[in-house]
């Protein structure tokens, strides 16, 4: 299927599928459940190495830049920040690789089982125009960042004739120079925005992925309506026996749904809650050392803007995760609901639906949660609550 048709047909497993290819292309594996057939394919063990290889090593030479002793207060400002967001950054990789059999399974059955029972394009298209804000946010957020940040490393240069950096390193010094060692300083540069740009993709997926959880629970509930509809243009009229065995399929069929998205949201948790983990810890530790930077800093506009880009980027991120996680235990809520008024109550008692409904209404009752390390659960409360835990912490740290 070409991917014009694909877009068309199943907009979900389009934009999941440009997202796993991405990261493929980057080197980090591949995450997406069919088989790729590509000329690459043969050489991709030496570029996923080496890519990796690329992460580590200026990671580390990033690190070796404490021991350092020319740094100036806001070099050690900024590689106390870097030093925390990279490692992190990387944590949501090793995330990634060990569990990436677990995210094939829940790509695969998220985007494939049970779409025949109730097909909807606006159901798919709502859940797209909601995940492409997210991701969108996010991007804009980052990279608006980054560039303020080579920005603030411009400055820095025109005013301290250094040469411009976004990373502190240990090797190469302010006061190494020549061809290679430029060159050394470009590929530094450049591995600052490759990271960057893996972190987004890696949070494109988690979003993509809770977005199509929360989409499933929706669309239970708009299949329980439509069995509701048919009732309502005669609701007095008595079924027959054909149409009760017919209701009582059709319910069965909501329930598989139902089944479905419940296990796609525990799935979802099981395979990329680490990284919502990992995320909160980011956001955490970022935020108060931003804040510390802030009141510490020389008060010139391009670092402060740099700055607030820099917590900018953090909170959108954070929301982003927070908020489309809530939205699935909102969904997720209006099931039982959307169950109780289904029509069941046309079908005569003996046909022994009644049942049915109340165990199906019981298990939707459950509430359904994203926790980030099994305990803090992604919603709404807890984004505020995470934001005031960053400010509190620095209140009485500082």
């Amino acid at each position: 299927m070409s991917n014009i048709t694909l877009r068309q047909t199943h907009p979900q497993k389009y934009w999941l599928k440009m997202v796993c290819k991405c990261i493929y292309y980057l080197g980090l594996g591949e995450f997406w459940y069919e088989a790729r057939h590509s000329r690459f394919q043969r050489f991709y063990p030496i570029w996923a190495i080496i890519s990796n290889f690329y992460i580590i090593i200026l990671i580390v030479d990033e690190l070796f830049s404490y021991i350092r002793q020319d740094l100036t207060m806001k070099e050690k400002h900024d590689l106390l920040q870097l030093s925390i967001g990279h490692p992190i950054i990387c944590a949501k990789i090793v995330v990634m690789y060990l569990t990436f059999l677990s995210i094939k399974i829940v790509l695969e059955r998220l985007l494939e089982d049970n779409r025949s029972i109730f097909p909807s394009a606006k159901l798919d298209n709502d859940s797209i125009k909601t995940a492409m804000k997210y991701c969108l946010a996010i991007a804009c957020a980052v990279y608006l960042t980054s560039f303020a940040t080579i920005m603030d490393g411009v400055m820095t240069h025109i005013k301290e004739d250094i040469p411009i950096r976004t990373e502190v390193t240990y090797f190469p010094g302010k006061h190494h120079s020549g061809f290679f060692v430029n060159l050394l300083r470009f590929i530094i540069e450049f591995h600052w925005w490759y990271i960057v740009s893996i972190m987004i993709l890696i949070d494109c997926l988690s979003i993509l992925s809770l977005t199509f959880s929360g989409s499933k629970f929706r669309r239970v509930r708009l299949y329980f309506k439509s069995l509701r509809n048919r009732f309502l243009e005669n609701p007095h009229r008595k079924l027959n026996a054909a149409e009760e065995k017919q209701f009582w399929q059709d319910f069965v069929d909501g329930i598989k749904l139902h089944d479905d998205a419940l296990w796609c949201a525990e799935n979802v948790q099981h395979a990329l809650g680490d990284i919502y983990s990992v995320q909160i810890v980011e956001s955490i530790g970022l935020i108060i050392v931003c804040l510390i930077k802030l009141v510490t800093i020389e008060r010139h506009l391009t670092p402060i803007l740099a700055n607030l880009g820099f917590i900018l980027g953090l909170v959108v991120v954070t929301g982003s995760y927070m908020m489309d996680a809530a939205e699935i235990t909102y969904e997720a809520s209006l099931v039982s609901t959307a169950i109780f008024h289904c029509g069941w109550e046309f079908v005569s008692p003996r046909a022994g639906l009644r049942t049915l409904v109340v165990m199906a209404i019981q298990r939707s009752q459950v509430p359904v949660l994203m926790t980030a390390f099994g305990i803090i659960t992604l919603s709404y409360s807890n984004f505020i609550m995470v934001l005031r835990s960053s400010y509190s912490f620095f209140a009485v740290m500082f």
